[in-house]
């Protein structure tokens, strides 16, 4: 039961987060390798931080899935594939309907890493691992 409360809760955050319209015009964005080179050699700190930032939160966001895939025995693999499945319908949901989103392939990388984290993370935590 509490492993059910536990994934339907992460995924129940995850789609209030990045389902919920903000007004506008929707943005297909995808980090130019160049764009972050280019902000290194110019020591564009406000650059570097906000990209950190907004990596830290895709991140963050997807690892209580992850750790509720854990909790449900999915091995890294298969979270890591059920997080990217996942951030892509909702990467795709946000371009196709929900106004003034931005649509990004990154996002769905990062989520991605961040199921995988939290997956190893309560894998290595959890009761019966010590």
């Amino acid at each position: 039961m509490r492993r059910s409360f536990a994934l339907s809760g992460a995924i129940a955050l995850i789609l209030a987060l990045t389902l919920t319209p903000l007004g506008g015009d929707n943005v297909v964005y995808v980090t130019d390798l160049d764009e972050t080179i280019d902000a290194l050699r110019r020591s564009d700190k406000q650059f570097l931080l906000d990209l950190l930032l907004e990596a830290g939160a895709n991140i963050l966001l997807f690892l209580p899935f992850g750790a509720a895939l854990a909790l449900r025995g999915f091995s890294i693999g298969k979270t890591a594939v059920y997080g990217f499945v996942f951030s892509a319908a909702v990467e795709s949901a946000q371009f196709l309907f929900i106004s003034g989103r931005t649509t990004s392939v990154d996002d769905v990388l990062l989520n991605s890493l961040g199921a995988a984290l939290g997956q190893a993370l309560m894998s290595h935590y959890k009761p019966g691992n010590r």
